[in-house]
């Protein structure tokens, strides 16, 4: 059981807000700004990379910045918006209205994510003999890059542009671009196995770009509205290939029986490149309908799309489908109804490894036994339905009652074995209540529940049994016994509890509340909850718990000024398998 809590405190200071409207006739522009002037503060009193895990991790006071202009117009309005939080974290957008002509937008956004080094100090670990002695087999690691400071930068950028291209049957044209730039460094671990337990950590170069445009037409046609949109994606890493050395397969306490260890594997005593990204591209089209039908409004769509992984020619494709409809029950009553479907499918490669003990006397002759060849069927061939309905009723003017049920229906094909379905069945409810006073009251509360029937698992197995009496004998063609067949392949039989994180029970719980005693001060307090659990396990049970309280005090002296001041506290406990990555268990 492991038990985390983290305190950040937020203190803004200083903070100076000026706002300055030019005094005008309704037919002139207008023009609005506002600057923001203060700091923030991160009490790193944990491990810092963690609590500032999205800032410089600095523990001091930071100048922050945030600056806004708007220019208002009969049929115009724009608006510049940034943000300076430290030097790695800065966003700005620019948006603009033009009448019913034009609506733009473009942003840029950068920020930082400090990444700790793991030291892999949980992975040494020896063999003990019946004596009591130091026995052969060894789990040991090596850090290449003690100490390393790993963080990446990620910049974005993006326009939205939406045309009208005829006012009659109101034809638009939508434009949209989005570039990611990711730069820093990462921690990689390459793994040896089979004759040698040993991890090596060294640092990656990150340098990764993602660029996806979309565009789109849509009009109305009689009472409904269609459009169509297209889709392009593609992703590459221009970072050269991090590589490590593949140990030389021998007996790890004699140094002996090389050709028998390297007999078992695909490659020893080589280096090679590891933890490689693909050259990735995706290409979507979707159709949009929506408008009134009988007392409610219908809106749908459908879509497709491929991606396909350029270095080694395998692609995926999606059909998607999504409505909604929503109606009045009543006056003050309404009712949402959604549906959505998703079918996933990829191709299947044939992975062709090399036979056990190929050429070596005293091999098992048996084929099923001395080939391991296989196909590959992905995990991600699944269809997924979900559907849920939403009741919402205003049950006085200042109260506000929601209640929702769902449920979520995930087929995976081929899944833990060829020709086998693994099904996912999820339950769901929600209920939630708003009350609202005028400008001084403001209150919510929300409860969810979630109930999961087999949620995913992976079957290969958490644990390995101690022993050999199960494991496949080697014999001579004649049907001499020469030991037993070590293979990593042959040695699933050895494994056992197939093992998820994934809840089957669920609670969520939010409450908030805003309270202004004066018109000048403003009160607000909340918190955030999760429970949940995994009991239909073999031996294991899983439990999470989180608490996220948190209250925010803001005082407005005069029209010039602004004071504010937070507080937040999180609250983590989890309860889940842990194994040594031991050879033989």
């Amino acid at each position: 059981m492991k038990h985390k809590s983290m305190i950040a405190l937020c203190v803004l200071s200083a903070l100076v807000v000026m706002t300055v409207a030019a005094s005008a006739r309704d037919s002139e522009p207008v023009q609005n700004y506002s600057i923001w002037v203060g700091s923030h503060y991160t009490s790193l009193t944990d491990y810092a990379k963690k609590v500032g895990e999205y800032n410089l991790g600095n523990d001091e006071f930071l100048p922050e910045f945030k600056g806004v202009y708007q220019y208002r117009d009969v049929d115009k309005l724009i608006t510049v918006d940034g943000h300076y939080f430290d030097q790695k974290n800065i966003d700005g957008m620019i948006t603009g209205i033009f009448g019913d002509r034009f609506r733009g937008m473009a942003y840029c956004r950068s920020m930082i994510r400090q990444d700790g080094q793991d030291l892999l100090a949980n992975m040494a670990a020896r063999e003990m003999t019946a004596a009591g002695d130091p026995g052969g087999k060894i789990l040991s690691h090596e850090i290449q890059d003690l100490g390393a400071d790993y963080n990446t930068h990620r910049f974005e950028a993006g326009t939205d542009v939406d045309i009208l291209l005829s006012r009659k049957n109101n034809i638009r044209m939508m434009v949209a671009h989005r570039s990611i730039f990711k730069k820093g460094e990462e921690q990689k671990v390459a793994s040896n196995h089979c004759f040698s337990c040993h991890l090596t950590s060294k640092t990656m170069d990150v340098d990764r770009q993602t660029h996806q445009f979309q565009t789109g037409i849509q009009a109305d046609v009689s009472d409904f509205t269609v459009g169509y949109q297209f889709g392009f994606r593609y992703f590459d890493s221009r970072a050269e290939d991090v590589t490590a050395y593949y140990d030389n397969a021998q007996h790890p306490m004699t140094g002996g029986s090389q050709s028998e260890f390297a007999s078992r594997l695909n490659y020893d005593d080589t280096t090679m490149a590891y933890g490689t990204y693909p050259e990735t591209q995706k290409m979507s089209h979707k159709l949009r309908f929506k408008g009134d039908i009988g007392k409610g409004r219908f809106s749908s769509s459908i879509g497709y799309s491929i991606a396909k992984n350029k270095g080694t020619d395998l692609e995926a494709d999606a059909w998607t489908g999504a409505a909604s409809y929503t109606m009045l029950l009543a006056q003050r009553t309404r009712l949402i109804a959604k549906i959505a479907g998703t079918r996933l499918t990829s191709d299947d490669p044939f992975i062709d490894l090399a036979d056990y003990r190929e050429g070596m006397d005293g091999t098992n002759t048996e084929a099923a036994i001395t080939n391991f060849d296989f196909v590959r069927y992905s995990v991600l061939d699944r269809a997924d339905a979900k559907a849920s309905a939403e009741v919402i009723s205003r049950v006085s003017p200042q109260t506000t009652v929601s209640v929702m049920a769902g449920y979520n229906h995930v087929d995976r094909y081929d899944y833990p074995t060829i020709d086998e379905h693994y099904k996912t069945d999820k339950f769901y409810g929600q209920a939630k209540i708003r009350y609202r006073k005028g400008l001084r009251y403001s209150n919510m509360i929300k409860y969810r529940f979630e109930k999961t029937s087999a949620p995913f698992r992976s079957f290969r197995g958490l644990f390995e049994a101690a022993g050999r009496d199960i494991m496949e004998p080697d014999v001579t063609p004649g049907g001499t016994f020469t030991g037993y067949l070590f293979s990593y392949y042959l040695r699933e039989n050895l494994r056992y509890q197939n093992i998820t994180t994934q809840p089957t029970d669920a609670h969520m719980f939010e409450f908030s509340a805003t309270y202004r005693p004066t018109m000048k001060t403003s009160i607000m307090f909340g918190v955030k909850g999760q429970y949940d659990k995994n009991g239909d396990l073999d031996s294991l049970d899983v439990k999470h718990l989180s608490l996220r309280p948190h209250a925010n005090l803001t005082l407005n002296p005069s029209p010039k000024w602004s004071v504010l001041t937070g507080y937040t506290f999180g609250y983590y406990k989890s309860r889940g398998p842990v194994a040594v990555a031991l050879f033989d268990g």
